[in-house]
This record gives C-alpha cells, sequence and structure tokens, in this order.
C-alpha cells in the first residue's frame, strides 16, 4: 500500500509539472500569436500610406517629415506630442529614438479608391462626382468635391494632393498600454488604434538613416514589447523599405 501510495504521489506530481508545463507553452504561443497578428496589421498599413504618399510641399511643409522623440519643427510644429514611456535600457537592442513621420497622400475626393489626375492640365481634376464611371472636369462631376483649398495638384505630375495629411504616434493608452495611433490631419480628421505593446517606432528617410537606405525610399521599424503577468517579457521587431509613389 505504502509502495501504491507512493507512486500515485509521483504521477500526480508528474501530472501536475506537465499541465504547468503545458499551460506555459499556452501561455507564451498565446502572446507571440498576438504580437504577430497585431504587428502583421500595423506594418500592412504603414506600408500601404507610404507606397501611396510622395516627396511634396503642401501648405508650406514639405513631405515627407521625420522627427525624433515628438519634438516637431519646420512647419510642423503644432505635431509636437509626448511619447509613451520605453521599458528598454541602453542595453537592451529594442532601445533607441522615437521617431515619427508624416506624410502627403494624393486625394479621393469622389471616392473611387482611385487618385485624381489632372490629365488636360487645365487646372481642374477629372473627377465622376456623378457616379457614372466616366471622370471628367465638367460640373455634373465636380461640383461639391472640387476645391483647391483642400487640396494641391502638382505641377510635375498633375496628381491631385490632399491637404488632410497622415501621421503615426506612439502614445500612451487610457489602460497603460503603449499604442500605435495613425492620425488624419494630426487627429482631427480621424484617430485609429493600428497596435498596442509597441515600445517604439522608427521612420528613416535616407537622411536621416545615414544614407544607408535606397534613395527615394523609406523605412519603418515597430518594436513590440510586452510583459505578461508572471513578468515575462516578449519582443518583436517589423521592418520594411518602402519606396512612395512619386520617389
Amino acid at each position: 500500500m505504502v509502495i501504491s501510495v507512493t507512486v500515485i504521489a509521483v504521477l500526480a506530481k508528474m501530472l501536475i509539472m506537465s499541465s504547468e508545463a503545458s499551460s506555459t507553452m499556452t501561455s507564451t504561443g498565446n502572446m507571440e500569436a498576438r504580437i504577430m497578428s497585431a504587428s502583421e496589421k500595423a506594418l500592412t498599413r504603414i506600408v500601404e500610406d507610404i507606397r501611396m504618399s510622395g516627396d511634396q510641399t503642401l501648405q508650406g511643409r514639405s513631405y515627407p517629415y521625420v522627427f525624433d522623440n515628438g519634438a516637431a519643427a519646420d512647419g510642423f510644429e503644432d505635431y509636437t506630442y509626448i511619447p509613451a514611456p520605453m521599458a528598454a535600457l541602453p542595453d537592451d537592442a529594442d532601445f533607441g529614438i522615437m521617431r515619427s513621420i508624416i506624410l502627403a497622400l494624393p486625394s479621393d475626393l469622389d471616392g473611387d479608391g482611385r487618385p485624381e489626375l489632372d490629365a488636360d492640365g487645365d487646372g481642374v481634376p477629372e473627377l465622376d462626382g456623378n457616379g457614372d464611371g466616366v471622370h471628367s472636369d465638367d460640373a455634373s462631376d465636380t461640383a461639391a468635391l472640387w476645391d483647391p483649398a483642400d487640396a494641391t495638384i502638382s505641377a510635375d505630375t498633375r496628381l491631385t494632393w490632399d491637404h488632410s495629411d497622415v501621421s503615426y504616434k506612439v502614445l500612451a493608452g487610457p489602460t497603460g498600454e503603449n499604442e500605435l495611433v495613425r492620425l488624419v490631419s494630426n487627429g482631427l480628421e480621424g484617430r485609429e488604434v493600428l497596435a498596442r505593446g509597441v515600445e517604439r517606432i522608427q521612420f528613416d528617410t535616407p537622411a536621416s538613416a545615414g544614407f544607408t537606405i535606397p534613395t527615394g525610399s523609406v523605412r519603418v521599424r515597430i518594436y513590440f514589447r510586452v510583459t505578461d503577468e508572471e513578468g515575462h517579457v516578449y519582443r518583436s521587431r517589423r521592418e520594411a523599405i518602402v519606396r512612395p509613389r512619386n520617389s
């Protein structure tokens, strides 16, 4: 009986240890899956914006514009912000500056999913305001849609550029978790949380990267850092180099 009790106790202990190990693996897998999903969603959205963006000067502001640690200048002073606190230490791989970006995007005044062009160069882009599938600069297509105060036609490409720019910032969320946020016109026309658990983000143009990336391109790096209830730290980094449309 003593031997049987001992064997049962040993088996029970092994079962408990196996269960704990399985639980830890499941928790780790869930956390890694969460980071992977969040990073994929965020990077996809950012890459789409960069590809649509371009090197433009609109209303006296030069795009794209990158700035460090929330300190914006050069006409973008109103974009200055306090970045979310970072947990990484100087010896950590994810330690570094917070570098944000502000992008200019082509306009889509008629909502058909394609940027507007001023094909004939008369100062009015061809639109499909009446929804008949035919783009023109007649009043039937442009009425109530085209206003030079809302967009600028590029003299070189005749592409129409929206004055509502897009920026990315990492802010402290209401729960204390860092949030990567996409802002339209600095939040006046839209605000979207793309991911949580973001340690920092770093955008680079060739100049800010020391010309280590191709001319006319933009590099984005997103660093994730999440701590679970037991204090385990999970880190991940996603990166992409993208060429804007008019580069």
